[in-house]
């Protein structure tokens, strides 16, 4: 008996229509998806070439401020009066009044060139130059205006800043020293050089600003809810400045945030860039009502050309549903039945086909169909009656043995269980027996054995009793328990353990011995290209077994050596 697979049912007008409305929803897919892509991108476009227009102005007016600072420094760098006081040997008392006449008049003139409030300090070699300064506070030093001091050098000489510039640092240098970071601000340094003597620093210039001064564009711009403008360090795009914060921060700069438009704009002449980050909402804010207008069509479109589709498909679903029933009745023996359509298409070509098949296989099916099964019922009483003897003659061998050693009371048992073997051999003609008769049967030969082995065999049972009443063929046990006698002796003693158990819906008789099992090689040599042993009597269940219920049942071995040997048979679980 085959094993049918059962498989989904799906109705031929779903066939058709599964791949027309994925087709369907793919199209509306890709017309949505770049309709909205397309908007993106032009949204995407427009919010750059603002962001740049804006990035390139904050540009011109922060190289502004920055070249208002560089003015300065330029203009005490160049002094020839700083130049010479700085270097002046004079007494004590002249220094003093050129200090107080020539030089705080011309920083203090300087610092008013600058628009904002900056703090100069300006740091001498000249010891014989008097310290001018204002204490510092914890409050801002801007609150109070624009600041002037006078140091010494001497105080700056372990600063890294002055170790950077006094290596041979020639122009400015932007960087936050001191308390700089914590308030906010940032300062230009520049050395100075003696004009006289080139290469001898007389001084340093320090002029401190306030980031929010320096960058007063950045925050004088109104831009889109969430879109940040920032200064960034060009070496490791840490924050110097930005727009939301309004302070220098550790914290990374996110510029890449999936999703965002992220703008640069580098700051000539400076360490320093301007970036502009557009959050992936605000690229989004407009083309969401595109988005869903085209959702909105896509779908309308799609039921409507669904239901179109659906109509197609019942029309064509209700001929193949036709032909379908027909077929479904000839294979339940009514042949006799034909299909007839009145158009002039591709369904009357494979009506007149049918029905030409159908004529021609009930002349058949008599024929052909009957014969097979004469045929199979004459090999398989075929193959029954050839282990028959085999047995018979193995068994004869050993009554004889019996009689010529005088043992007439293992004489009489033997031919005894001799007697029962047959007789449920025999089963009236059937070649079919219950489960239960077959072990009956094995049991009946293992008794023959245990006369002829005595104590160096023995047999043990784990067995489904539900099972008994299942139907299987005669005579398929017993061959493997004689393979076991006859090749499977490894000491003094052997076990042979019979197993009938349920798996999967099937039966499995297995037959189990502690042998001496096979090696790869050899049990591979010995088997048919099946995996099936090839000794005569087990070939011979094999055969019988496949042509009585088909190929998904039959026999299979397992072997290690030492260790013993397992045959599995596997029956259809069909009851008697």
């Amino acid at each position: 008996m085959l094993s049918v697979r059962k498989r989904l049912y799906v109705p031929f007008a779903y066939k058709i229509m599964v791949p027309y409305l994925l087709l369907m929803l793919l199209t509306d897919a890709l017309i949505g998806y770049f309709s909205y892509t397309a908007a993106l991108d032009s949204k995407e476009e427009y919010i750059r070439t603002n962001m740049e227009r804006t990035l390139r102005q904050i540009r011109d007016n922060t190289e502004y401020q920055i070249g208002d600072m560089d003015r300065i420094s330029e203009q005490l760098f160049n002094s020839l009066t700083l130049q010479r006081l700085l270097q002046s040997n004079e007494s004590d008392y002249q220094i003093y009044n050129n200090t107080v006449n020539t030089l705080l008049p011309q920083l203090e003139s300087t610092l008013k060139l600058s628009v904002n409030n900056i703090r100069l300090n300006l740091y001498v070699q000249n010891e014989k130059l008097k310290e001018i300064y204002s204490p510092e506070t914890l409050e801002d030093p801007f609150i109070q205006g624009k600041q002037l001091n006078i140091y010494h050098m001497s105080r700056i000489v372990n600063e890294p800043w002055y170790l950077k510039l006094e290596e041979g640092h020639m122009g400015t240098e932007w960087s936050q020293i001191g308390t700089d970071q914590e308030r906010g601000n940032i300062s230009t340094l520049r050395k100075l050089i003696s004009f006289d003597k080139y290469g001898a620093t007389i001084g340093y210039l320090r002029i401190t600003t306030g980031l929010k001064d320096l960058f007063q564009s950045v925050d004088s711009f109104t831009l889109s809810e969430g879109t940040n403008v920032m200064v960034l360090l060009e070496a490791d795009d840490s924050v110097l400045y930005s727009k939301m914060r309004q302070a220098i921060s550790d914290e990374p700069s996110h510029l890449a945030m999936p999703g965002q438009l992220t703008i640069k704009e580098p700051l000539p002449g400076t360490p320093w860039k301007l970036v502009a980050v557009v959050p992936e909402a605000e690229l989004r804010k407009d083309v969401q009502a595109i988005r869903n207008f085209t959702i909105l069509v896509c779908t309308v479109s799609f039921i409507v050309m669904a239901g179109l589709g659906l109509l197609v498909a019942r029309y064509f679903a209700r001929k193949v549903g036709k032909l379908v029933s027909l077929i479904t009745s000839f294979q339940g023996g009514e042949f006799g039945k034909r299909v007839r359509f009145t158009s002039n298409d591709e369904f009357a070509s494979i009506a007149g086909a049918f029905n030409g098949m159908a004529q021609n296989i009930e002349e058949l099916i008599q024929e052909v169909y009957v014969k097979n099964i004469q045929k199979k019922e004459a090999e398989l009483e075929s193959l029954q009656a050839q282990i028959n003897p085999h047995f018979l003659y193995n068994t004869l061998s050993s009554i004889n043995s019996l009689a010529n050693l005088g043992e007439v009371e293992n004489l009489s048992r033997m031919v005894s269980g001799l007697a029962k073997f047959y007789r449920l051999t025999l089963n009236d003609g059937n070649m079919l027996i219950s489960l239960d008769k077959e072990l009956q049967q094995v049991k009946a030969y293992i008794d023959i054995q245990t006369i002829k082995y005595g104590d160096r065999f023995e047999a043990s049972y784990d067995i489904d009793e539900q099972l008994l009443c299942c139907e299987t063929i005669k005579l398929i046990l017993q061959p493997f328990v004689e393979n076991v006698l006859k090749h499977a002796w490894f000491e003094e003693r052997i076990h042979i353990r019979i197993v009938i158990a349920q798996e999967d819906g099937k039966v499995i008789i297995k037959v189990i011995d502690n042998g001496i099992g096979m090696n790869t090689a050899r049990f591979h040599a010995g088997l048919t290209p099946q995996g099936i042993p090839s000794g005569y009597g087990i070939r011979n269940v094999e055969e019988r077994i496949q042509l009585q219920y088909g190929p998904d049942y039959g026999v299979h071995m397992y072997s290690r050596p030492g260790i013993g040997t397992t045959v599995k048979l596997t029956l259809p679980h069909k009851k008697q």
